[in-house]
């Protein structure tokens, strides 16, 4: 094997690196704490859902524990700054989430702004929740790769919550009917 001498080598040559990332060309594994990128329906319902439950897992002991001081002046206040924070980070992890969704839409994150307008705010999430992402890149990058099983038991749990909510007012309006 000989050694290529400076004037064998082409300065106008492409390097010889290899440029695969290790997934499908066009997609992409999103992170969960990130504002770019997209996610598509099932993985937004999984964050939110996932999200929901890690602080209801929190607060509810930690709510349990603290009524028993609430009545303490030093401790009374610790529950309502711990519950702030709470709710500060749902805000923005509900941003955070939703700006992608409306990225794998192919719309810009500024839509958010319609969840404080009343009425609209509940279309606005349906939408969210219904319509489909776009096929392929768009304007906000490659499209995420396919759901894990666990994304898919989690964004599950959303379907069958809104079953038993409806079982639930179906049960409050027929049972006092039969019962009186």
């Amino acid at each position: 094997m000989s050694e290529a001498s400076i004037s064998d080598v082409n300065p106008y040559d492409a390097p010889d690196a290899s440029l695969d990332t290790g997934h499908d060309e066009g997609s992409y594994q999103p992170k969960i704490f990130s504002f770019s990128g997209r996610i598509g329906r099932m993985r937004y319902l999984a964050y939110n859902i996932g999200a929901n439950l890690v602080m209801l897992a929190a607060l509810i002991p930690l709510s349990g524990g603290m009524a028993g001081l609430a009545a303490m002046p030093d401790f009374g206040s610790a529950y309502g700054i711990i519950y702030i924070v709470a709710n500060i980070v749902g805000f923005v992890l509900a941003i955070m989430w939703g700006k992608r969704r409306l990225n794998d839409l192919n719309r810009t994150g500024w839509l958010m702004f319609l969840l404080i307008v009343p009425l609209v705010n509940l279309i606005f999430i349906i939408y969210l929740i219904c319509f489909s992402g776009s096929e392929g890149p768009n304007n906000h990058g490659p499209s995420p790769v396919a759901n894990t099983i666990g994304v898919k038991i989690l964004g599950s749990l959303f379907f069958i919550m809104v079953a038993l909510g409806i079982i639930g007012i179906l049960a409050a309006i027929i049972i006092p009917m039969v019962a009186g």
